[in-house]
């Protein structure tokens, strides 16, 4: 019998891919050629421009991002080199990353209804040093993927990124993306120009969110760099090659809280790519640990906050941690109180989850309330909804419960309106190929 299902589903955390159209159509022309040197890069060319430099980019890595498709076997994904000639042939880059129209047509296989838009390149605008190169990009992107959502803005849902190089120019950005309509602005938990994001000096962006009623997107996106230029030369000999040792720039820097183990790893065996099984998920748990711990959360009380792109099975842990250290240590506080991390996260947070997060399903009533699903589309270890309903049946979840993580609970964090299309798993279908 055909999967059926009888209640509308969110996507969380779905991702466009950027096209040359961001660069060569939305970027004002008089800043373009300058622009593009501070910040270029889309899988359809080899050079990723930062900061005045050309690197080489890792083109295996780059077309990972586009070859999502649930239903393909991850062993056989995984098999092929992506952009070779075989891998193209039997799989190729998904058009829906680039084409509205595509997508659409993708998500009504998929099992979803409705869907928030991430970016997939853009998250590395904390690579960039100049804080005027980075304003104009984030709007180039904010507008191209308004664009994106208009032949359905009741199915398909942008957010939009912040140059967070400067904070006066992200409150600027902010404002002109709510008037647009859009209901959150993605942030990742990195460091920016040599700052992480909770410190003081970005106060009044978390308070111009709360003003402007915008989720804060928390949206992971760990990157191999290296500590140090010996590093760097480690990291090259394991690839065996000589010069350029590091995924997306040439420079020594540290910024991202799972950068450690992408690194010891890149320098051990190349083959063993962490950041995605482990580097996301430290970027997260570092990014909870700060905000719970701290009272940073106490700060903003009408923030809205999501964790997205770093699973959700760790977190019971991190905060039951942070719930005893934080009593331990009061006394370095002055015994000044601070909430219950517990409490804390549960009131103000949500956090994504992916279909195959059977723990998530085990430990329901722990996550009924706070967790959102997501697709990962068109990434290469996305799964849809379908799965997920799978999964849940087997572990005995609710259907009331069921309902809350595949859409309710993402549709209250956002504050949009549901809107059901899917009712019946489609067996037989083929997304549609980004043409070479």
């Amino acid at each position: 019998m055909p999967m059926r299902k009888d209640f509308p589903v969110f996507d969380c955390d779905s991702h466009v891919v950027e096209p040359p159209a961001i660069w060569e159509e939305y970027v004002p022309a008089k800043q373009r050629a300058w622009v593009k040197t501070q910040f270029c890069f889309h899988t359809d060319g080899d050079l990723l421009f930062i900061n005045g430099r050309a690197v080489p980019a890792a083109r295996e890595r780059s077309n990972a991002a586009e070859v999502g498709w649930a239903r393909w076997d991850k062993k056989e994904v995984g098999r092929l080199t992506p952009g070779t000639a075989e891998w193209q042939a039997k799989f190729g880059r998904l058009l829906g990353c680039r084409d509205p129209h595509a997508r659409l047509r993708d998500m009504d296989a998929l099992g979803t209804d409705q869907v928030m838009l991430f970016p997939t390149w853009f998250v590395r605008l904390a690579l960039l040093r100049d804080p005027e190169a980075a304003a104009i990009l984030a709007t180039a992107y904010n507008d191209w993927v308004h664009d994106y959502c208009a032949p359905d803005r009741k199915r398909l849902f942008p957010c939009a990124v912040l140059p967070l190089q400067s904070v006066a120019a992200s409150i600027e950005e902010l404002r002109r993306v709510a008037r647009l309509g859009f209901k959150a602005a993605a942030v990742r938990p990195c460091f920016w120009n040599g700052r992480y994001p909770t410190l003081p000096e970005f106060d009044p962006l978390w308070r111009e969110f709360e003003a402007l009623g915008l989720v804060l997107a928390m949206h992971t996106f760990p990157s191999r760099e290296a500590l140090t230029s010996d590093w760097a030369q480690r990291m090259a000999a394991a690839r065996g090659h000589s010069g350029q040792g590091l995924l997306f720039t040439d420079e020594a820097v540290v910024y991202s809280p799972g950068q450690f183990v992408s690194n010891v790893t890149a320098a051990m065996d190349p083959a063993i790519d962490a950041s995605e099984a482990l580097g996301f998920v430290m970027e997260a748990m570092t990014w909870v640990t700060t905000v719970v711990m701290t009272g940073w959360l106490e700060k903003f009380p009408r923030l809205k906050a999501a964790v997205l792109e770093s699973n959700a099975s760790w977190l019971p842990l991190v905060l039951a941690r942070s719930a005893n250290f934080t009593d331990l240590f009061a006394f370095q506080r002055g015994n000044r109180a601070i909430r219950d991390p517990r409490e804390a996260f549960q009131e103000r947070c949500f956090i994504g989850f992916e279909s195959d997060e059977t723990l998530v399903y085990r430990l329901w009533d722990l996550f009924e309330d706070i967790a959102i699903w997501s697709s990962d589309y068109p990434h290469h270890d996305a799964e849809d909804a379908w799965d997920g309903l799978a999964h849940m049946a087997e572990c005995g979840v609710p259907a009331a419960v069921q309902r809350k993580l595949l859409g309710e609970n993402a549709r209250r964090l956002y504050g949009i309106e549901p809107l059901m299309r899917v009712g019946e798993r489609l067996e037989e279908y083929q997304p549609a190929i980004l043409p070479w």
